[in-house]
């Protein structure tokens, strides 16, 4: 038994010392394809390498690994299935996870090694097949492999992230839109966070020749990317996976990712005196105040090829990003509103500012510009294609404002019909007075008039609450519609 031991760990060894010979990525990557790997070097942290776009996923816990199988299963016909289950699969599918859609689903993974197909079962079962046949790699070898994104369209409350190898960060970003919630895992290098970090932050010119737009050429410097920093660009690449799959429109998808800038937490511990920060140190650091925030959305708006633009309230020191629109723009400008401190609609202004970041609040009389913040300063106008969703958008608010004046209406009859009642109540316990008083006298006559009186009023008075209670459902359901309207609108936690 000891001798056997001996044996699997010089195995083991040798593959480590295999694949820790520096290859070139794109040979290693093509080499690993369809692979489980294991990050030897760390915890044993387990990657797929997807064999149609060479680069490496995190598996995590048993629900990424089913996670993996939806991103990238290959359906296959019941009979294709059985023909490779009998014999082997072929070449071409080595390292797939093959999906039997004539039955539910069932999913195989397609083992590299022997082409044998392996059920993968429930997600633990998938997670144990799969790191059964897990490959070691070393730190080095894996930094090769360019990381991939896994997406899903719930949140999830795990608390086991990947792993970065040495020099990477890997962020994990949360937002909703549609009321539905999302999380994307992003790799950063720290050599391009220390870069940006320790790049210039100030404008520097001759004082007897200053820029024609001091603003402008300020801002210049946090709008423009160092070569090869292509992280926006693969950013947006993954949002746009997880889009295709939910099946969002091009408008849709402009929201989607301005809800993605706009859930990045706000920096709280930034002052005044703090330096803004580029793109990147956003991203890395997942944080930002307005005009870090800004910069990031403007930077994704020019890469998606979108119209875009600074908005500058001098008067509240806050800064927006603006997007080039179709149909009613902010203040006439052709471009639209885009709050980045909180998430709100593209076009909707939000109530009020609370130490530089957006709250809740709504003001209905200035819902589609602030004249409360004073003058507009528009910076880095630039055209492009337009967001055609306003329209929408107003139609929405229209609505929202037609149900909250139905709602008032609603509950001001409410309050005229429980105060009608209220004084049938009181007439009624008169009569009863009268009545109980004209018994006691012996009074026959007046009795029997008043207990025909008294039987009048409380069929009337029967009848109005019928009445009342019946526009109290009616104004229990147009509040619900009033509230889900709005909270689909908002995504109001």
């Amino acid at each position: 038994m000891n001798w056997i031991k001996k044996i699997f760990l010089f195995t083991f060894f040798v593959l480590i010392f295999l694949l820790a010979s520096k290859v070139e990525a794109a040979t290693l990557s093509e080499k690993l394809a369809g692979r489980i790997l294991l990050q030897v070097e760390a915890q044993g942290q387990a990657y797929y390498v997807n064999p149609l776009d060479l680069k490496k996923y995190y598996l995590g816990r048993p629900d990424d690994a089913f996670q993996i199988m939806r991103s990238f299963g290959l359906g296959i016909s019941d009979y294709d299935l059985n023909k490779f289950l009998k014999n082997e699969s072929r070449n071409d599918l080595a390292g797939r996870i093959l999906l039997q859609v004539e039955a539910q689903g069932q999913a195989y993974y397609v083992n590299p090694s022997d082409l044998k197909l392996y059920y993968l079962g429930r997600p633990a079962d998938a997670f144990q097949i799969m790191r059964k046949f897990g490959l070691g790699i070393t730190n080095y070898n894996l930094s090769q492999i360019s990381s991939g994104t896994i997406i899903n369209n719930t949140t999830t409350n795990s608390n086991t992230n990947p792993i970065p190898v040495q020099g990477e960060k890997i962020v994990k970003f949360t937002w909703k839109y549609n009321n539905r919630n999302y999380y994307l895992y992003q790799t950063f290098h720290d050599s391009w966070y220390n870069d940006y970090k320790n790049s210039i932050k100030y404008l520097s010119y001759p004082s007897d020749n200053p820029p024609d737009n001091i603003r402008e050429s300020y801002y210049n410097i946090f709008l423009t990317l160092k070569n090869g920093d292509d992280a926006i660009t693969k950013l947006i690449k993954d949002l746009r996976q997880v889009a295709d799959i939910d099946g969002l429109s091009d408008t849709e998808f402009l929201e989607f990712v301005m809800a993605f800038v706009q859930y990045i937490p706000y920096d709280d511990t930034k002052t005044e005196n703090s330096p803004q920060n580029f793109p990147y140190e956003t991203l890395y650091l997942n944080s930002g105040i307005c005009s870090d925030k800004t910069f990031l959305a403007l930077s994704i708006l020019r890469n998606m090829g979108y119209g875009g633009a600074i908005f500058d309230f001098p008067d509240k020191k806050h800064s927006a990003v603006a997007v080039a629109c179709s149909g009613q723009s902010s203040y006439n400008s052709g471009y639209c509103f885009i709050e980045t401190t909180s998430y709100f609609p593209i076009g909707i202004f939000p109530g009020d500012l609370d130490s530089g970041q957006a709250s809740s609040t709504i003001d209905w009389n200035n819902i589609l510009g602030q004249s409360s913040w004073g003058d507009l300063e528009i910076y880095q106008k630039t055209s492009g294609k337009v967001y055609t969703g306003m329209p929408d958008n107003i139609a929405i608010i229209n609505e929202i404002k037609e149900l909250q004046e139905n709602v008032q209406k609603d509950k001001n009859q409410l309050d005229l019909m429980y105060l009608q009642i209220t004084n049938l109540s009181s007439e009624l316990k008169s009569l009863l007075n009268e009545i109980d008083e004209y018994k006691a006298k012996g009074d026959t006559y007046n009795y029997n008039l008043k207990v025909v009186e008294y039987n009048t009023k409380v069929k009337e008075y029967n009848e109005s609450l019928d009445t009342y209670y019946s526009k109290v459902d009616v104004y229990n359901n147009n509040i619900s519609n009033l509230n889900n309207t709005i909270n689909n609108f908002w995504q109001i936690p």
